[in-house]
């Protein structure tokens, strides 16, 4: 069974604006001032609704990242040793 599609034409505004029609927001619950993620898939968009976390997130810089891996490779080689892995 194929899913349901539903379709609306929407204008284009000036410097590329757009409304989602309000049933559309309804149902996915998108509300103003809402995330949502754009997917370009070859010369399709898809908009989705992001969830947004509460907290700050934290970066990681390259050195630390390059850390964090030579660690795991370390480990992961300790414990294949001892037959753990």
């Amino acid at each position: 069974m194929q899913p349901i599609t539903q379709e609306d034409i929407v204008k284009i505004q000036p410097k590329g604006l757009l409304t989602i029609p309000k049933k559309f927001r309804e149902e996915l619950g998108i509300k103003e001032d809402s995330f949502v993620r754009v997917i370009k898939v070859q010369r399709r968009l898809i908009i989705e609704p992001a969830r947004v976390l509460s907290y700050p997130g934290r970066s990681y810089s390259e050195s630390e990242l390059e850390e964090f891996f030579d660690f795991d490779k370390k480990e992961t080689y300790e414990l294949k040793k001892k037959g753990l892995v």
